[in-house]
């Protein structure tokens, strides 16, 4: 579910921003960039490396070799547009590449919003979060909100001139939110739209055409062989001029030729034209000859590769592994994976690295073309939703169980879902593996799931939608948790399956929570908890009575917090739910805390910590711990407060777990201040800052300042 304010917010943040950019714009593909580090070592230096044969572009490397020289003032924008394909983005990673080292000593940032906007994602929030990942944030400490993504890259591009490149932007509000704060950075952007609003903004535009036919003939040359251009000149210069002069087109062109050494140049040029595909995914009449191109090429793949061709072209997401190759196909791994390289061969099919595979925007258009057209299309295309689909719940749920632990409630049965199947998350970087899975595939999982739900298979849709929650809560996509919730509670109320409803309504409120919209995170607990109590299972009751006492808790209403927290721990013990009664005992003795009850709350969150250990889980035994040494400090015993908070910081670190232990620091650094021990509160904040430092939490600076009134 999209946030309702984002293009409020959108607009208001360019506006605040507008007069602090000059513009410079040239038109081509896409770009990366760098960005400052707000006085931190993270250096980031995320742009592609340039790969590949190149030709002329010598004005467009020209004028970004100019462009990208150091300066001073405030940050500068250059735009290079042009149609999709024409090779846009080679050009400025070559730029990049090329571009004067110390000129931006912030590093570089890369945002592909098109791969982010693909999916129906947020792409502008989601690309800050990735910027502010690479500048050092870590996901704990990630804004929830979009203005707050906004303030915090501010913040920390200030210090150092910073390279940031924004590939495939569609309009100008795109761009603002991106822009470095720390004078002398730029800002390179790559488009298929002139994005006028830019140009009146004192933005040059420099469009760059695709590639003449004489420059496609040099590229055709150079990667099919050079006895090709020279026995059939003619020839190769009409073949350039069929693929529109799109390096794309050019490439799978070569690849045709290289694998067949017998075939003519003249031969390949009479069937592209014999062709006449009407699958053309342009209405630029240049462009349009390249479907032929791509329809030649197709017609002389073997049938598994054919076939697999067209499969991913109804595939609902924007990249894939060989795993998904497996499950999408059917034949035996082997020839499955004799069609991959088929595809890779004939460069249909692009290797993106670290085992991620992916269709260009041109290429995947014909392939759905093609697909479409086949006279078992509709066959295909129920083929490849139910079994992507299949594949994405299946190892979603596997990553749910890593992560989360197999005591978490769940709605789903993994004994239907995964039917034995052996886990590939296993071992001591189980939760690490899974989660990082789920990060790879997380624009593909909410296709996936969009598509289920539209396909009519409801009940995977809401499954799914249930396992990708374990994504949610460690990494806090919140916008996409509350879209994935939004399916996947429509899913569940087709399915007519009452549980899997109140599951995620409820369990969503968290996300609106953090999102600062109290009054859908209580309509989400308010529709949810008269369907939970229908359905008989205690454990959804108490569930939705946790979330019930956590919002109170975050609207300071401490006292209804613990009346909601003393039902749920009576519904999660008869339900004999250990993990969730220990859980909440520790939120029970957090609020008592709150509402100035040291006494009762020292005792309730020691039995917490009893039955913590019972379970076990050590995270939240050291956050139990530095409760209980916060009770202590209230109660007025300092010396048992600190020997407590030093229990929570060795646990906390030996768990990993330093972002909570930053927080027994600064609570710490409290009772040290309350006692008066300077050197126990200054080494206190010195540790709290080391680690907020590394996570990029705004409270750094407050930390920082403390510790600088010490001197």
């Amino acid at each position: 579910m999209s946030d309702p304010g984002k293009s409020d917010d959108l607009a208001r943040v360019t506006n605040e921003l507008s007069g602090t950019v000059r513009g410079t714009v040239f038109q081509i593909g896409q770009v990366n960039g760098s960005v400052g580090v707000g006085g931190h070592d993270v250096i980031p230096h995320d742009v592609p490396v340039p790969t590949g044969s190149f030709f002329n572009r010598v004005k467009e490397l020209r004028d970004a070799a100019a462009f990208l020289k150091p300066a001073t003032g405030p940050a500068r924008i250059a735009m290079f547009t042009g149609l999709p394909g024409v090779g846009k983005t080679s050009v400025v990673q070559r730029a990049v590449d090329a571009s004067n080292d110390g000129a931006y000593p912030g590093g570089e940032l890369y945002v592909d919003l098109g791969f982010l906007r693909e999916n129906g994602t947020t792409a502008v929030n989601d690309g800050l979060a990735d910027c502010l990942r690479s500048l050092g944030v870590d996901d704990k400490a990630m804004p929830p909100t979009f203005s707050g993504r906004v303030n915090h890259y501010r913040s920390k591009t200030r210090d150092r001139a910073m390279l940031v490149v924004l590939d495939d932007v569609i309009e100008p509000a795109e761009v603002v939110p991106f822009v470095p704060s720390a004078p002398g950075s730029a800002v390179l952007v790559t488009s298929n739209h002139q994005l006028s609003e830019l140009v009146v903004d004192q933005a040059e535009v420099v469009p760059v055409h695709p590639l003449s036919d004489e420059d496609g003939a040099k590229l055709l040359s150079s990667l099919c062989s050079e006895n090709r251009a020279v026995e059939e000149p003619a020839a190769i210069r009409d073949l350039a001029g069929l693929c529109g002069g799109l390096p794309i087109a050019l490439r799978v062109a070569a690849a045709r030729l290289l694998s067949h050494p017998s075939l003519s140049v003249s031969d390949l040029v009479a069937e592209i034209r014999a062709e006449n595909s009407d699958l053309a995914p342009f209405s630029s009449p240049k462009a349009n000859r390249v479907a032929s191109v791509f329809t030649a090429c197709y017609n002389e793949l073997p049938d598994a590769a054919a076939r697999l061709y067209e499969m991913l072209g109804l595939f609902p997401g924007v990249d894939f592994d060989r795993d998904l190759i497996l499950s999408l196909g059917s034949g035996t791994p082997t020839e499955l994976r004799r069609a991959l390289d088929a595809l890779l061969e004939a460069n249909l099919v692009l290797d993106k690295g670290r085992g991620r595979y992916g269709l260009h925007s041109l290429v995947r258009r014909h392939a759905r073309g093609v697909a479409d057209a086949a006279d078992d299309a509709a066959r295909l295309r129920h083929a490849v939703l139910r079994r992507s689909t299949a594949h994405f719940l299946r190892r979603c749920a596997h990553a749910d169980l890593a992560a989360m632990g197999e005591k978490r409630l769940r709605i789903t049965s993994h004994d239907e879902v995964l039917t034995g199947e052996p886990s590939p998350f296993t071992g001591e970087d189980a939760k690490k593996d899974a989660l990082r899975w789920m990060d790879s595939e997380r624009t593909n999982l909410m296709a996936v799931l969009r598509a289920a739900l539209d396909t009519g298979s409801h009940r995977a849709a809401w499954q799914l939608a249930e396992a990708m929650t374990a994504l949610y809560v460690n990494r806090r996509y919140l916008e996409d948790w509350v879209e994935a919730t939004r399916i996947g509670v429509r899913a569940a109320q087709l399915d007519e399956n009452l549980q899997a409803e109140a599951r995620l309504c409820s369990f969503v409120s968290r996300a609106h929570s953090d999102l600062g919209d109290l009054d859908a995170a209580q309509a989400a607990l308010d529709e949810s908890l008269p369907i939970a109590e229908t359905t008989g299972n205690q454990r959804l009751v108490a569930s939705v009575w946790e979330l019930i006492g956590r919002l109170h808790d975050v609207r300071g209403q401490h006292e209804s917090a613990v009346a909601a927290y003393r039902r749920t721990i009576a519904l999660f013990e008869a339900a004999s739910d250990g993990r969730g009664a220990a859980f909440v005992t520790y939120f029970l003795g957090t609020s008592l805390l709150e509402l100035g009850q040291p006494d009762e709350a020292l005792e309730t969150l020691h039995q917490a910590i009893g039955l913590i250990q019972a379970v076990p889980d050590q995270r939240m035994e050291g956050r139990a711990l530095t409760a209980v040494g916060l009770a202590h400090h209230r109660l007025g015993d300092t010396e048992r407060a600190v020997a407590v908070l030093h229990q929570a910081v060795d646990l906390l670190s030996r768990g990993d777990d330093h972002y909570y232990a930053a927080h027994a620091h600064e609570a710490l650094a409290a009772v040290a201040e309350t006692s008066g021990d300077t050197a126990l509160r200054r080494d206190s904040l010195q540790r709290a800052i080391e680690i907020h430092a590394r996570f990029g939490t705004p409270r750094l600076e407050a930390l920082q300042n403390e510790l600088n009134e010490l001197g």
